[in-house]
């Protein structure tokens, strides 16, 4: 395969005919502009709210919205029955969200929690948190528990970290996070573990990562966040990758856009394709299925726009690059072998689909993967320069030229 790949390197220069993403934008968030907001996702619909904004003039925000991403559309549902509020976080057990700490519109910090069901479009108390009430705190969800912990309390900002079990109602004091104390950071959980990296501490913004085993009660370090230190920026989990983008490296500084993914049995982190958004600091992000879906946020202006992560088109977009889709023999007057190479376990050959056009812009041929290696007669098409791309579930991620002689 690598000699096939070298001679394709001498023959074919690749060409960017109608590559898309991965990230595409949606319709805008259905509340106003804002950012330090809230979110996640139950099921297949994604929810956004609370929030800020403190331009000018300070106005803190109640309300929650859901996004359908099958209609790209918002509605409102019930508001945040604390009123007001700003900086909290979140996490999803089952199908119920849990919400909860953050800054209220008084200034104080609270420790109260919330649960959300949206069968009944209604918010519960639960216990509080025990810690002390605080703000820009971080959670994941772990083996139907939540843990909580980190954030700015109005003594500085905190490590500890508690365990909630819903079956209970109650909290349980767990391993401090190691390293400086922190606010404003990123946290996820992959297969069995916990992960909080990045943040804002009180010798400024770092780019450290810890892993938490739940069973053993123990946090470990692990390789830092990309290249440079950051705080208040977003992540997510899909398909098993970790990803942890934009930010800025200290309170209203230089804003990034940059993302990078994790990959937790590597112990590596990749930078990956930049945010096609404005540059931005807290961003919020959730995932429904196998994509992402980020939004509002601020630059010192405060957006509402929102854009969809495709995590697989990434994969696959960041693959062909390295030369794993092979046509050959290429020219050809006859017959052509497409070949994939070693794709993701999650990445079905049959979702992907291969189209050949004419440089007029006429599509010649459209077919199915069955498996990696696609054979097709091209003695019908004539003869001249074609294109031929490769699109998963619709979109393309892959194009390159194909010459047909006589």
């Amino acid at each position: 395969m690598m000699k096939i790949s070298l001679v394709l390197l001498v023959l074919i220069t690749s060409y960017n005919y109608g590559i898309a993403g991965p990230w595409f934008q949606k319709s805008d968030f259905g509340g106003d502009a804002r950012h330090r907001a809230s979110s996640f996702s139950i099921g297949t619909r994604g929810y956004i709210g609370l929030g800020h904004i403190n331009s000018g003039v300070d106005v803190d925000y109640e309300d929650f919205w859901q996004y359908d991403p099958a209609s790209d559309a918002w509605s409102q549902i019930a508001n945040y029955p604390l009123g007001r509020c700003f900086h909290a976080t979140q996490f999803v057990i089952g199908s119920i969200a849990y919400v909860g700490t953050g800054r209220l519109e008084n200034g104080s910090f609270t420790k109260q929690f919330f649960a959300y069901d949206p069968q009944t479009n209604i918010w519960s108390p639960i216990a509080d948190y025990p810690g002390l009430a605080r703000r820009g705190a971080v959670a994941f969800t772990l083996n139907g528990k939540g843990f909580v912990g980190t954030g700015q309390t109005t003594s500085g900002n905190s490590v500890d970290f508690y365990e909630y079990n819903p079956l209970s109602n109650t909290w349980l004091a767990k391993a401090n996070l190691p390293g400086s104390p922190r606010t404003s950071s990123v946290a996820f959980s992959i297969d069995a573990f916990g992960y909080v990296g990045t943040g804002q501490t009180n010798m400024g913004s770092v780019n450290d990562f810890y892993e938490y085993d739940p069973v053993l009660n123990l946090w470990t370090i692990k390789a830092n966040v990309g290249t440079i230190t950051r705080q208040e920026a977003t992540g997510f989990v899909v398909n098993g990758m970790g990803y942890i983008g934009t930010g800025d490296d200290f309170s209203s500084g230089n804003n990034f856009g940059d993302f990078w993914e994790y990959d937790r049995i590597l112990n590596t982190w990749t930078q990956i394709e930049t945010f096609s958004g404005t540059a931005r600091r807290y961003l919020t992000s959730l995932v429904i299925g196998d994509r992402a879906y980020v939004g509002t946020g601020t630059n010192g202006t405060n957006f509402k726009d929102y854009w969809m992560f495709d995590q697989i088109l990434s994969v696959l977009s960041r693959k062909m690059k390295e030369i794993d889709v092979l046509a050959f023999p290429n020219p050809t007057y006859e017959l052509v072998t497409f070949e994939l190479g070693e794709l993701p376990e999650y990445i079905s050959p049959m979702n992907i689909e291969l189209e050949i056009v004419s440089i007029s812009g006429a599509i010649v041929l459209k077919e199915k993967f069955e498996n990696t290696q696609l054979k097709i007669n091209t003695s019908a098409f004539g003869k001249g320069m074609f294109i031929y791309r490769l699109s998963h579930k619709g979109e393309v991620f892959y194009s390159n030229k194909l010459l047909l002689t006589n």
